[in-house]
């Protein structure tokens, strides 16, 4: 009952708007950031990477200045003018989960992440704070983004990923937009791409809350391809070379399947409208993942595809019971 009034609570957020005016201060377009963050248990931090713009805006329109959900990370747009806070949003990272690990006790590493904002119509101060898992400031960073920087990569008019509409119920400002990756299916296989996102797409609105609003969601099956089939499972020595180079054995758990190529994703969706991924692995084995505001990853050719799906997909959307990892199991 929780995790349904969790996942009900982030669909009106979306769905019931009042309060500030989109128009007063964002374009209809995305600023895209990538960030890296690095470090270890001991000290963290956050390094700008690259700003890119893309050609709509498929997020919220309303409460844009309101925190959705605590995640363990949080990012806070300011009009650099006045000082107003015109936009928040959370989330959680693969990073923060590693932190936690014996791993980062002895070695520094970076991850890529990677966030979309409403594209700012003037300068906007933005400050990004990584928390720990009792809500403690890790590490944050402040930096000026100017709308009009000629340095900002243009993205998504050109060389759009093919795909395809599962459901299509409006526009990107009435509904919600979901996409649905491929990886590890080769060109020759997504036709079984798409039959399986067909299935994802029926297992999400088979449960509640999505069931009752399944007019508010618009799903993209995107034909991200790759070049070997099948995705990389360390423990039996097998590495693919995939789209977005996911791999089972996260943290040396077996059934965690992650990716820190996160800059891949949002490459292969630019120019398709969407604010939640899924991406499907074209595997048997068992396993998947799902972090707050990031991505579900699961595998689609095991019997348990239905149910885990969904279930991830409730860590990605909704936040639910975040992931971090544990000795014995990962997939809570």
């Amino acid at each position: 009952m929780k995790k349904y009034l969790v996942l009900a609570l982030c669909l009106l957020m979306v769905i019931i708007g009042h309060a500030q005016n989109y128009t007063e201060y964002f374009a209809d377009k995305t600023l895209r950031i990538d960030y890296i963050f690095t470090g270890n248990a001991a000290r963290q931090n956050v390094c700008l990477d690259e700003l890119s713009v893309l050609p709509s805006w498929a997020g919220r329109r309303h409460h844009l200045a309101e925190l959705p959900l605590q995640g363990n990370g949080q990012i806070i747009m300011k009009d650099l003018e006045s000082g107003k806070t015109i936009y928040t949003t959370s989330f959680s990272s693969l990073f923060q989960e590693w932190l936690e690990t014996d791993e980062a006790k002895a070695v520094t590493k970076g991850f890529e992440n990677t966030f979309l904002l409403p594209y700012p119509l003037h300068p906007v101060e933005i400050e990004i704070t990584l928390l720990s898992p009792r809500k403690e400031v890790r590490t944050h960073l402040t930096h000026t983004v100017r709308p009009d920087d000629i340095l900002i990569h243009q993205k998504g008019t050109a060389h759009i990923t093919p795909h395809k509409y599962l459901l299509k119920n409006g526009g990107t400002d009435k509904c919600i937009d979901v996409a649905i990756l491929a990886e590890g299916y080769t060109p020759a296989e997504m036709n079984v791409f798409y039959q399986n996102a067909e299935i994802a797409c029926e297992s999400l609105f088979s449960h509640e809350p999505f069931k009752s609003m399944k007019d508010r969601f618009n799903i993209v099956a995107v034909a991200s391809p790759s070049d070997d089939t099948g995705v990389s499972v360390p423990r039996l020595g097998e590495w693919k070379h995939t789209a977005f180079s996911s791999h089972f054995s996260t943290f040396y758990s077996d059934r965690y399947l992650t990716t820190r190529r996160v800059k891949s994703i949002h490459d292969a969706l630019a120019g398709i409208p969407y604010e939640h991924i899924i991406i499907l692995a074209n595997t048997e084995e068992y396993g998947g993942g799902g972090i707050y505001n990031a991505y579900t990853l699961t595998t689609a050719h095991h019997p348990m595809f239905r149910p885990v799906v969904v279930h991830e997909f409730g860590h990605s959307f909704g936040g639910l019971a975040d992931e971090y990892f544990y000795d014995d199991d990962v997939m809570t």
